[in-house]
């Protein structure tokens, strides 16, 4: 274990004028405080900035008459975290549609199901999920199954990855689905013998029919991301990036953040495609607001490598001579997009899991740099889940940024039963490559994918990129040459994060002149064993200062 200290080489920021002209609105006092030069006990807040750090004595210098105190009693003080990859609105919307359980049975899928449609309105849709192909037989997951108990009321359930929908009979002939409609590019509607849609559709197929259902009421939008957002809060989760946006996700986020309902920091990607995008993000700067910034293009370049092994490879699926999965538009296509919005100063993040589609994307930005010069943005390789050797440093060479999905291998079987059987043993040994990516000197970020995962809770995802084991520890451990240490984790989650989203002269660390976006914890991660990390409770949240989640009083998370 790391041996412990309060660095007292801290003094000279809490020495100056300030002191006597500027009293702190706030103290923190008798703590564990995490500085980028080392542990002190004391900080002071005015108007939301960090005006010094250090010890008790020095800090007490700048208590006025109406400053707050609040005394830590040993608890930790680190910077706020960021989520560099998440899904706010549909985590939120979806704890209020029809939720299976977590890695449900065909038997509870068809009860939750049957209990949703009874609680229906005749003919209303069922939307909800989350649902493996694992837990089906060969040829049980099919429209007619869901038909049993919903014969009368369209249903359209996502899978744990949301990349696939599955419909009953009366969803597929509400939007007018039928034999002869063809796939669309990038996308896979699975037929029976007859050629009849059998209830699947992935990837580029499961927005076709996703986006001509009934549209989420704004309501439901509203409650849903009002939901998520103060669930993040209570994790510590200061900042983050929406990494799915169209109108209704951007419309809400932008309300939300001015009306001061949405504490957090947050960059929204706007979904591009050659079918969809391109007006929203010409109308990008209507929607931004102090803490909301709409200067990113979300590019879905491949799939997953689930079930439907869509995330496009560069050797064949295990037992599939001929599958390497799909790219989700022609690559000239993409690489067009991506010199246009890269000149335009915008910051793309590609979904990009199997190796030929991070190799894609990485391309892609070589020759935007080529066509446009280096005063484009770094890009973000989303996921990166699957890499060439060749292929990591030229990521760091292009000025350009890994977010990795730490929370996606445990204790997800995803991970371990699904994309394990299809990619084969070698290449998992080299799954999510953080410790290469690291020592390239790149930036290297994290984000939750969350609803993909069943929690957003960020302290699992530090704890198993330093054991790359399951939260708590676990025999089994998942390319294991790839852990980090707890120091790396942690700057991931605040310095590294706050680079990428272009707010590291703001945030990302504790020092004087930086925001006070900051949580307390009730244990220190550094004081505890590796496998209790996940443990960590946050027991407040500020952002600038105010407080936003107090666990104390969590029914009223957002205080004055």
């Amino acid at each position: 274990m790391k041996k412990f200290l309060i660095s007292s080489s801290l003094a000279l920021f809490s020495i100056g004028v300030y002191a006597a002209d500027e009293p702190a609105d706030i103290i923190f006092t008798n703590g564990e405080i995490y500085t980028p030069n080392g542990w002190v006990e004391s900080l002071a807040v005015r108007e939301g900035i960090i005006l010094a750090i250090g010890n008790n004595k020095e800090i007490a210098s700048y208590r006025g008459n109406n400053s707050k105190i609040l005394d830590l009693k040993g608890a930790s003080v680190f910077p706020g975290l960021h989520d560099m990859h998440v899904h706010p609105t549909s985590a939120g919307v979806e704890q209020f549609t029809c939720s299976l359980p977590y890695r449900a049975t065909p038997t509870e899928i068809l009860s939750q199901v049957s209990k949703c449609v009874q609680k229906a309105k005749p003919g209303e849709w069922i939307i909800g999920g989350n649902w493996s192909s694992s837990a089906f037989k060969p040829g049980q997951q099919t429209r007619e199954f869901l038909d049993k108990v919903s014969p009368n009321n369209p249903v359209l359930l996502a899978d744990e990855a949301h990349h696939t929908q599955w419909a009953n009979s009366k969803a597929i002939e509400a939007v007018g689905i039928n034999k002869y409609t063809k796939d669309p590019v990038g996308g896979v509607i699975e037929r029976d013998k007859k050629g009849y849609p059998n209830g699947i559709f992935r990837e580029n197929a499961a927005l076709y029919i996703d986006q001509r259902r009934p549209v989420t009421s704004d309501e439901l939008l509203r409650k849903g991301l009002e939901l998520s957002t103060q669930q993040m809060l209570s994790y510590g989760i200061t900042s983050f990036t929406d990494a799915e946006v169209r109108m209704p996700e951007i419309r809400t986020l932008s309300a939300l953040s001015k009306e001061g309902l949405i504490k957090q920091r947050v960059r929204a990607c706007i979904v591009w495609s050659p079918l969809e995008g391109e007006q929203l993000i010409l109308k990008r700067n209507k929607y931004v607001t102090e803490r909301l910034k709409t200067d990113c293009v979300k590019i879905f370049v491949d799939g997953v490598p689930t079930e439907g092994m869509t995330a496009a490879m560069l050797q064949p699926y295990e037992g599939h001579k001929h599958n390497k999965g799909i790219f989700m538009m022609p690559l000239e296509v993409m690489d067009s997009g991506v010199a246009k919005y890269d000149r335009m100063g915008l910051t793309i993040k590609f979904h990009a899991i199997g190796d030929a589609a991070v190799k894609a994307s990485i391309d892609a930005v070589e020759k935007a740099r080529k066509k446009n010069g280096w005063m484009g943005a770094s890009h973000q390789l989303g996921h990166g889940s699957f890499v060439t050797f060749k292929d990591i440093p030229r990521v760091r060479d292009l000025h350009m940024t890994w977010e990795f999905s730490p929370y996606a291998w445990y204790p997800n079987p995803i991970v371990d039963i699904d994309v394990r059987h299809n990619v084969g043993e070698k290449r998992m040994e080299r799954a999510i490559p953080i410790r290469e990516a690291v020592e390239t000197g790149a930036n290297v970020i994290a984000g939750s994918d969350w609803p993909v995962i069943p929690s957003v809770n960020p302290w699992p995802a530090i704890e198993t990129m330093v054991t790359r084991q399951e939260p708590g520890g676990s025999y089994k451990k998942l390319a294991p040459a790839q852990q980090i240490t707890l120091e790396q984790a942690l700057r991931i989650f605040t310095a590294n994060a706050a680079a990428a989203m272009g707010n590291s002269d703001q945030i990302g660390s504790i020092e004087p002149g930086k925001r006070a976006d900051i949580i307390v914890t009730e244990s220190n991660p550094f004081k505890v064993p590796v496998t209790e990390i996940h443990k960590t409770k946050v027991i407040k949240t500020f952002i600038d200062g105010e407080l936003v989640y107090d666990s104390a009083n969590p029914s009223n998370s957002i205080a004055e």
